[in-house]
């Protein structure tokens, strides 16, 4: 499968009678949005390709950042208006006096399709949980969701997390790493999960201890911005929903868009396990997200959905 920029010109041209255009206002309002270049943070790039945003009167620039973390971080900074955290991240910030809300959710996790596993070298003696007491994991994070899930996980099987070492490491790095011994297993996400399944085989899906559906990350704002621009707001948010339901059945058109932010090859994109995004608020998917991170020690203080949610959203 070839992915092309005229090929999605086209197909979106084909498409575009389903989606009549919203009347706009002769200066559309802009929303300076923080992602992470990848599929599981790719809703924004897969909604502004689709036309959606433009169809709401609303102007998106997208801003390109490592990780929740950078991203809190410029929101809190005024370098962005909007930005996509996994729910932890999110509360986190809360706990230290910052005043960040969700008020979308984004990308979900689903047990039947999962996109990020724990892997080990195929030549690995490891089997189980159990094998992996006095060894060591590769992270892309020391905390968070991803600590939170290894953790649930590693106890379910019935393994100390203490007896157990974490270190960090960014997801393309994980498949050599563990091919060369310097890690023992490797909780890798996609895109780098279908590239490792030459040399790595599963060994867990940590993610599948906190729900078979969750939140994997939120749309999140500061609570001036969310108060300043509601109505603003809520435009973005119908957008994404109307995008996401777009996106979820056409990963032809969004694997071509994913190409301009991303150095993924056409093979690359057509074996990767693609995301699901939400269509709709559900506190079902992110109250198991919270309850593990306070489980688990991420979050020092219990919190529920409707209190990471800014009023008159959830």
């Amino acid at each position: 499968m070839v992915f092309s920029r005229r090929g999605f010109a086209q197909i979106l041209a084909a498409t575009a009678v389903a989606f009549p255009a919203a009347a706009r206002a002769q200066a559309e309002p802009v929303i300076r949005a923080g992602i992470i270049p990848s599929d599981p943070f790719g809703e924004a790039i897969y909604v502004l390709a689709g036309g959606f945003f433009k169809r709401a009167g609303i102007a998106v620039e997208l801003i390109s950042l490592p990780n929740s973390a950078a991203i809190a971080a410029a929101l809190s900074g005024g370098a962005i208006n909007v930005g996509l955290g996994n729910p932890i991240v999110i509360a986190s910030a809360r706990e230290h006096g910052l005043p960040h809300y969700a008020f979308a959710p984004s990308a979900l996790f689903d047990a039947s399709a999962a996109t990020t596993l724990l892997m080990v070298a195929n030549g690995s003696t490891i089997r189980s949980a159990k094998d992996l007491e006095g060894k060591t994991i590769g992270s892309i994070e020391l905390g968070g969701i991803t600590q939170a899930s290894l953790r649930a996980w590693l106890t379910k099987n019935g393994v100390d997390p203490a007896a157990v070492k974490f270190t960090e490491l960014p997801f393309p790095a994980m498949a050599a790493a563990l091919t060369q011994g310097r890690i023992d297993a490797g909780f890798i996400a996609e895109p780098a999960l279908a590239s490792a399944r030459a040399t790595t085989r599963e060994i867990g899906d940590p993610y599948a201890m906190i729900a078979n559906v969750w939140c994997l990350n939120m749309w999140f704002s500061t609570k001036d911005w969310l108060t300043q621009n509601a109505a603003l707001a809520r435009r973005f948010v119908d957008a994404t929903y109307k995008g996401a339901a777009w996106a979820n059945t056409h990963h032809l058109e969004t694997g071509i868009a994913l190409k301009d932010y991303t150095p993924l090859t056409d093979e690359t994109i057509a074996k990767m396990t693609r995301i699901r995004f939400a269509t709709s608020y559900a506190p079902a998917y992110l109250q198991p997200v919270l309850d593990t991170g306070f489980k688990y020690g991420i979050l020092k203080n219990p919190i529920t959905a409707t209190e990471l949610m800014f009023p008159g959203f959830s």
